[in-house]
């Protein structure tokens, strides 16, 4: 029970509202500009594609990522687009009569490409990205590594360093186990 009430104070709703955003701007981009289309063209299915889009970038894009690692290095992450191309095809596969897309090879490729540069291009706008920091900043890295933790763990970290390392006030008066008679 302690667990569930941790998380329920760690899980961030407005990151997950963000996402759920950012995919559904993301499908409706790539709608708008290939041959990918809503069946059913209404904003209830529009948002259950997204979320289910969500989901599979949530789970099953990073098994996917995984293990094409190597050819997302050698193709200067063009395998990225195929991975999302997949997921198109995946969320055509499991919504049939509300998703579909026009061929088989180059369609779903072209929109895996759009899908990929929006979603990034929002999830940076929009703040989901961390930005990377040269090692020569370290304030600003612990500023962001703060902000991505959450102010609750920040907190934390700050409370055990600090009780880690005693600061004594200078002139400060200090016990002595023996007395004055």
């Amino acid at each position: 029970m302690q667990r569930l009430t941790m998380w329920r104070r760690q899980f961030n709703w407005r990151m997950l509202l963000i996402r759920v955003i950012v995919n559904a701007l993301a499908l409706l981009i790539t709608v708008g500009l290939t041959p990918i289309r809503f069946v059913d063209r209404s904003v209830r299915t529009w948002l259950l594609l997204a979320i289910f889009l969500g989901i599979l970038n949530a789970l099953v894009k990073p098994i996917i990522q995984f293990l094409t690692l190597r050819f997302i290095f050698a193709t200067y992450g063009l395998v990225v687009a195929l991975i999302n191309a997949i997921l198109l095809l995946l969320l055509e596969f499991f919504f049939p009569t509300r998703f579909a897309i026009d061929g088989v090879i180059l369609w779903p490729l072209v929109g895996g490409a759009i899908l990929g540069i929006v979603s990034a291009v929002l999830e940076n706008l929009l703040g989901l990205t961390p930005p990377i920091v040269s090692e020569q900043y370290p304030e600003l890295r612990q500023k962001i590594k703060d902000r991505q933790t959450g102010s609750l763990e920040a907190h934390i970290t700050q409370t055990v360093v600090e009780r880690a390392s005693p600061v004594h006030p200078v002139g400060a008066a200090t016990t002595s186990s023996s007395t004055v008679s």
